[in-house]
């Protein structure tokens, strides 16, 4: 016949596997939290590859080819890039909104007129916990439902050639929750047929703007987006 275990030496032993698993957990969850979560994040948004291979321009593109108005069209998207540190282990948070709008305006060969609207309330990552917190915690979309960049200086664009990336910079305002700041972004510029494409990013300083992350969360971040630019 079996011997049976007492019930005080099962919960003991019940106890000290609990004990165990919790201190398993607090020490391998940031690890597995980078290893199988974090994962799952998005590359940083690039431009993409050239639906077909273009030749070389033997120069840059008359500067009236690309004038007139161009709007954000499908495809665009924005978002943001933070680092986390959850207990020793860092992090990176990716968030990605593809509700984006916006115009620029091209005339002699420089683009002096542009603005990018985020809707911010359609944020997402990879938890959907995360998303609701960022969107109505953080940011409160409920009063600050987008981040808009205006351009207010002239960028040259005369140098652009088809099927070439082009390296510019453009200077203008940025608003987020409520608070407009200057802001300078990087440009990547393609024109491949009809369609321009830009990519750009920018860090942030979030307390700039009046957004209190969790203390877990760096207090800079990177803002990014690839917009897909056709003729108004």
């Amino acid at each position: 016949m079996a011997l049976k275990t007492p019930p005080t030496r099962r919960w003991t032993r019940w106890l000290i596997g609990g004990v165990v698993a919790v201190a398993v957990l607090g020490i391998a969850g940031p690890y597995l939290y980078k290893q199988f979560v974090e994962s799952d994040n998005p590359p940083p948004l690039a431009l993409p590859a050239p639906a077909s291979a273009l030749p070389a321009a033997p120069g840059p593109a008359p500067s009236a080819g690309l004038d007139g108005t161009w709007t954000v069209a499908a495809g665009s998207q924005a978002g943001y890039r933070v680092s986390q540190n959850v207990a020793g282990q860092t992090a990176t948070t990716v968030g990605r909104s593809k509700a984006v709008t916006g115009s620029a305006t091209v005339s002699g060969g420089q683009l002096s007129e542009g603005t990018v609207t985020v809707n911010l309330a359609k944020l997402v990552t990879n938890e959907a916990e995360r998303d609701e917190h960022v969107r109505d915690g953080i940011l409160e979309t409920d009063k600050f439902p987008t981040a808009v960049f205006t351009l207010t200086q002239p960028v040259p664009l005369s140098t652009i050639a088809p099927g070439q990336v082009t390296q510019v910079a453009a200077i203008g305002t940025l608003n987020i929750h409520g608070v407009t700041k200057p802001a300078t972004i990087n440009l990547a510029v393609r024109q491949t047929g009809g369609t321009l494409s830009v990519q750009g990013d920018t860090k942030v300083t979030l307390a700039d703007y009046g957004v209190e992350p969790p203390t877990t969360v760096d207090p800079t971040g990177q803002i990014e987006f690839l917009l897909q630019l056709t003729p108004a």
